[in-house]
């Protein structure tokens, strides 16, 4: 309980600072009733309490992959649940639990793998917004919201502390953010021994949202990050996943890194209608660790796609991507596991179709990936899914 209450103390210290300047920055706006006016602030007393939102997806996903080392074939059930609750107009909470049940078989080379049903957080967090995309947040924290998928998998969370501080004018949306977090892998306690600092995860960065209609969307986001005391069992997983290891051995079973992870972040996406029944759509991504030389330090993803309305309520899209990522790009324990990681390349293929009226989905994908450099403990691999999905089920 006192190493809990330790990384709480440590993560509200560096929260706290870094979220010096967006506290400054709102209460000089504050100051000025004009500017606060055109700010669009949310929060008045005259203001009721927004409406709670809750919704529910449901997902089958038949989904397999096979490597040199490993063959799966799995069946999973998953239950996807979100609330934000509003205990007055300045405070809510956000919570995301999801719930995977899996059925199948894995082959592994050493038979290690094996399938486990589990209930994750994408987000449990605690929030204060003085106005209109700018808020205070503490909790499980869902890093997609501020990192792009190369860094980190779309489907980790962090205990973390988030400060965000927009400017709304029109369509157009400009922020500021900062976040400090303890990373941790398969739950929120943190891999580190008795002998070893928490890890932290700091970043500072902004973002852009172009938004004139639900039809046309642009969002794109930048971020500077540092990792820093990162655990042994943490350095040790990233080395099989692709990062170089040090000269030297902890031990037999133990590996360090050779490099320090730190660096630029960047992500665009983007919707555009072109006719009532047609639109374009693509994302690119950008990753650059400048602790590690250049060769086995950076990572990119681009491609798009476009979607058209067939017959009634019906709704086809198609897109494509490819992908590069480096050794040493991110640290490999984090990150995206549709690609293996690190150290690979590729593209994947997409294609989905929705009933929009009745609110179903069903896609499928195909990733096919390389290796960059030969590692023996990693291989070529292909991954592949089919899914069925209720996208919100009444409550």
């Amino acid at each position: 309980m006192r190493a809990f209450a330790l990384q709480y103390y440590i993560i509200m210290r560096n929260f706290l600072i870094a979220c010096t300047i967006s506290i400054t920055v709102s209460l000089t706006w504050g100051a000025d009733k004009k500017k606060l006016a055109s700010a669009e602030p949310l929060l008045k007393t005259s203001v009721q309490k927004p409406s709670n939102e809750s919704r529910l997806r449901l997902m089958l996903r038949s989904n397999g992959y096979e490597t040199q080392f490993e063959k799966a074939d799995v069946f999973q059930f998953r239950v996807n649940y979100y609330l934000k609750y509003f205990v007055n107009p300045s405070i809510y909470l956000k919570v995301n639990p999801i719930a995977r049940l899996n059925s199948g078989h894995v082959q592994s080379v050493n038979g290690a793998e094996s399938l486990a049903n589990r209930i994750s957080i994408q987000n449990a967090g605690a929030y204060y917004e003085w106005m209109k995309e700018s808020y205070l947040g503490i909790g499980i924290l869902d890093q997609y919201e501020v990192f792009s998928a190369l860094l980190i998998d779309d489907q980790i969370a962090f205990v973390a502390g988030q400060a965000k501080q927009s400017h709304v004018t029109g369509p157009w949306t400009f922020s500021a953010f900062s976040q400090s977090a303890i990373p941790n892998t398969e739950s929120s306690t943190t891999d580190q021994n008795g002998k070893e600092s928490t890890p932290m995860l700091t970043s500072v960065g902004v973002s852009s949202t172009w938004s004139p209609n639900e039809r046309n969307t642009t969002h794109a986001k930048a971020s500077y990050f540092k990792y820093s005391q990162i655990p042994t069992s943490v350095s040790t997983a990233s080395v099989i996943g692709g990062n170089t290891s040090a000269d030297f051995r902890i031990s037999e079973t133990q590996r360090a890194f050779k490099y320090e992870y730190y660096g630029l972040d960047t992500e665009i996406n983007f919707r555009r209608h072109l006719h009532k029944s047609a639109y374009l759509l693509g994302s690119a991504s950008f990753l650059e660790n400048q602790g590690a030389p250049k060769g086995i330090n950076q990572g990119y993803r681009y491609g798009g796609g476009a979607g058209i309305n067939i017959l009634t309520h019906n709704e086809l899209e198609l897109s494509g991507y490819s992908f590069r990522i480096e050794s040493d790009a991110a640290l490999a324990s984090y990150a995206n596991t549709d690609y293996f990681r690190t150290n690979h390349l590729g593209y994947e293929f997409l294609a989905s179709w929705k009933n929009v009226k009745q609110n179903f989905r069903v896609s499928f994908a195909f990733v096919d990936l390389r290796l960059i450099v030969e590692n023996p403990a990693q291989s070529d691999g292909k991954i592949y899914f089919l899914r069925f999905e209720v996208l919100n089920v009444p409550i």
